[in-house]
């Protein structure tokens, strides 16, 4: 009968330990965040499940820190909430280790960890203006207002009309008309950010007229809502040409005119940022941006 008892007994133990098993982590795999000037994309950390074995409920402790200056800060500056399966990164920050703590209803702990990396794109408005005669060629390097990212960088110009290589920091360009060029930048994590036109190149046709404005171009109101005026002087009536585009490089309207005065519906462009360009016949004349509400 003892024996019996005993046997039991054992059998019993085992099964409770088979059925609890050993507590185990997964923090999850090391992830990119990637992220630019509006914010970072949407990532959660944490394995699917976080947690396996021992006798849930679990906890959840997620923990890191990093220093600035006199400033600790930790993973509740990171992370929506420290003490989900699987929260979420909600705001960026240096390089990190996730250390994971996981503990279940009868106090076994368990421990893993996860790396992040952000890679950080910025943006701004600067660009560089040329002119060539039709037929010429010019060569555009150095310049970009992309910045950031995992290097390498992959690089791509738009749109893809006379460029000689549209996959390098640096190439020359032979357009056949006026083309303004923007650059998609992609680093190694596949993080990408697009700038607004960065090259503006105007092909000026072969011609020897000449035109003398007496005083600079007024545009206004810049920002404008319904219309916008373009006021121009010079010493005789000349045919002008207006282009706009929008902040990815692309032609939204083009209008002609010999009228001093020109008045234009802010339908015909983007809300937002525009980009434009006038010039006559043989000669760029103003260039500049306009914000539409």
């Amino acid at each position: 009968m003892k024996k019996l008892v005993l046997l039991l007994t054992i059998m019993t133990l085992l099964q409770a330990n088979h059925v609890k098993g050993q507590l185990i982590v997964d923090a999850g795999p090391d992830v990119v965040v990637c992220g630019d000037w509006n914010g970072i994309d949407s990532v959660q950390l944490g394995g699917n499940p976080t947690a396996t074995g021992g006798i849930p409920p679990y906890t959840y402790i997620w923990e890191t820190s990093w220093e600035v200056g006199s400033w600790t800060f930790t993973a509740s500056n990171i992370l929506n909430d420290t003490s989900l399966a699987n929260p979420f990164i909600i705001y960026d920050g240096p390089d990190l280790t996730f250390y994971l703590t996981v503990i279940d209803s009868e106090s076994n702990e368990s421990t893993d960890s996860v790396n992040v990396r952000f890679s950080l794109f910025g943006t701004h408005l600067g660009n560089l203006s040329y002119e060539i005669q039709q037929g010429d060629s010019i060569f555009l390097s150095g310049f970009s207002n992309v910045m950031g990212g995992i290097p390498p960088l992959n690089y791509l110009w738009q749109p893809n009309h006379g460029l000689s290589d549209s996959t390098s920091p640096s190439f020359w360009a032979k357009p056949e008309y006026s083309v303004a060029y923007y650059v998609t930048v992609t680093d190694s994590a596949g993080c990408s950010a697009t700038g607004s036109p960065v090259y503006y190149v105007t092909v000026l046709p072969i011609s020897t007229n000449q035109y003398d404005f007496k005083k600079p171009i007024e545009i206004y109101p810049n920002p404008a809502r319904d219309h916008i005026t373009f006021k121009t002087g010079g010493a005789k009536p000349l045919m002008k040409t207006l282009i706009f585009y929008n902040n990815q490089g692309k032609v939204i309207h083009r209008l002609e005119s010999n009228e001093e005065c020109i008045r234009l519906k802010t339908s015909s462009l983007s809300n937002g940022l525009n980009f434009y360009k006038i010039f006559t016949s043989d000669k760029i004349i103003d260039q500049g941006k306009i914000i539409v509400h």
